[in-house]
């Protein structure tokens, strides 16, 4: 875990003000090499949240509520989990791999969850299972990761463009406004090129409209 930052405020919990802006203090999350107890341990939430003077005075938090407790934004201060979770450090944290990617110089671009018909590796997948499924039983790890590296190999290379060029094709169709249904109707009546042509859009909004 990287080194935090956070807002410096005053005894009563306010944000300070210096010089007519906000101070940010970079904070560790390890105790120093020379703690006479910890050393480079991780200090835990409650010093943490400590730290940027965010315990109540007086009670106590837990480490998480029992139940679901992001749904409710009016209370903020219910456990050390949604505490940290809103703190701007956390919040804007990027993942790891996001930062390896951005370190070599590329972009970074994550497929919406839940929408596998954008990403054509996930239908190059599903071809690979369904060939994984027909072969026999195996009796050991080593076979079974022959036969699983042996039915992604076994998927043609045109199948898997063909993957790409109908995700395209969705990714087109929803930045052109089309739904879900609208796009997968389109994709079923079109399938030339990676984009949809505009006869083929209007189309598709004709086609749904009540």
């Amino acid at each position: 875990m990287r080194n935090g930052f956070y807002t410096l405020r005053t005894a009563d919990g306010e944000v300070a003000l210096v010089d007519g802006g906000t101070v940010r203090v970079q904070q560790s999350f390890y105790f120093p090499p020379d703690h006479n107890r910890y050393p480079n341990h991780f200090k835990g939430s409650e010093i943490i949240i400590k730290e940027r003077g965010l315990w109540p005075t007086q009670g106590f938090l837990p480490a998480a509520c029992e139940k679901a407790c992001f749904e409710n934004r009016t209370n903020l201060h219910c456990c050390c989990r949604k505490i940290l979770f809103y703190e701007e450090d956390f919040v804007n944290q990027k993942s790891q791999l996001q930062e390896y990617i951005e370190s070599q110089g590329h972009l970074c671009d994550y497929y919406p969850k839940f929408h596998c018909e954008l990403n054509f590796i996930e239908q190059y997948w599903g071809v690979g299972k369904y060939g994984y499924r027909r072969t026999p039983r195996t009796s050991s790890m080593q076979e079974m990761r022959g036969n699983v590296k042996a039915c992604l190999d076994n998927v043609p290379l045109n199948q898997i463009r063909r993957f790409a060029n109908r995700s395209a094709r969705f990714i087109h169709a929803y930045s052109e406004g089309l739904t879900g249904a609208q796009a997968a109707w389109a994709n079923r009546s079109y399938h030339g090129h990676r984009t949809l042509p505009p006869e083929m859009i209007h189309a598709a909004l004709a086609a749904f409209k009540k």
